[in-house]
């Protein structure tokens, strides 16, 4: 079973779109876990109301405002499938999509894909490519399925981050253990609209979660780059940090 993770806060225009875009998959074998985090426009209603009408929807709410790291983490706790991704409440899967990841994730940690990116009214507004499938070059591909066997073995959804990455500082751990896939698809549709929350991210080069956000520490490490310099430590005038390897 797959378990989809789908965090949601006042996003009625597109939640039940969302919704529909997992009840519409061809693979069937999954449930859908979502967990509101206070939502006042409307949008647990519908919601509560989804769940009554499909078994496989199980909803929760948050007990008050806990913020996406730590409603991630709350989300996860009422999953019971051997694998799980994620699906924000304002973006869409592809009818394909969990059939595609589940064919192709064999042996594997994880798998991942391209996505697109489309507009307020599902139009299509881009899409990028993804070639390289080194640690160094990655990025968090926001469909990725996770196999839970080696979640026990990994620090797990980072709770202690203030900036909302807690999904690409998963994806970064069980990328660390070097035995992933990357699918040449499009099997996300993620949606570009005013409230969304990664126009608020931080820039990694200045955010105070540097000290403990294992995607920065892993890239950095991979790429042999300086975290207090913010340099390349082969670069042209570089002089290590006293005390820092």
């Amino acid at each position: 079973m797959i378990s989809v993770i789908m965090l949601s806060y006042n996003n009625v225009r597109f939640v039940m779109e969302a919704i529909r875009s997992v009840l519409n998959q061809t693979y069937s074998d999954w449930e859908l876990i979502i967990s509101d985090d206070g939502s006042t426009d409307g949008s647990w209603e519908i919601i509560q109301a989804m769940e009554k009408k499909h078994k496989k929807i199980k909803a929760f709410r948050t007990p008050g405002r806990l913020g996406i790291p730590k409603n991630r983490k709350f989300a996860f706790e009422k999953t019971k499938g051997e694998f799980f991704c994620h699906l924000d409440g304002d973006d869409l899967l592809l009818p394909y999509t969990l059939s595609t990841l589940i064919n192709n994730i064999k042996d594997f940690d994880m798998v991942f894909s391209d996505m697109m990116w489309i507009d307020e009214n599902s139009n299509i507004k881009q899409y990028y490519q993804n070639t390289s499938t080194e640690i160094k070059d990655l990025g968090y591909r926001h469909i990725t399925l996770f196999r839970r066997s080696i979640y026990k073995q990994l620090p797990g959804y980072n709770d202690r981050l203030t900036d909302y990455c807690e999904d690409g500082d998963l994806f970064m751990q069980y990328a660390e253990r070097k035995n992933y896939k990357l699918i040449n698809e499009v099997l996300y549709r993620f949606r570009q609209h005013g409230n969304n929350t990664s126009r608020l991210k931080k820039e990694c080069s200045t955010c105070p979660d540097k000290p403990h956000c294992n995607y920065i520490q892993i890239w950095a490490r991979e790429n042999d780059w300086d975290m207090d310099q913010w340099k390349w430590k082969k670069s042209e005038g570089y002089v290590p940090v006293i005390g820092v390897q």
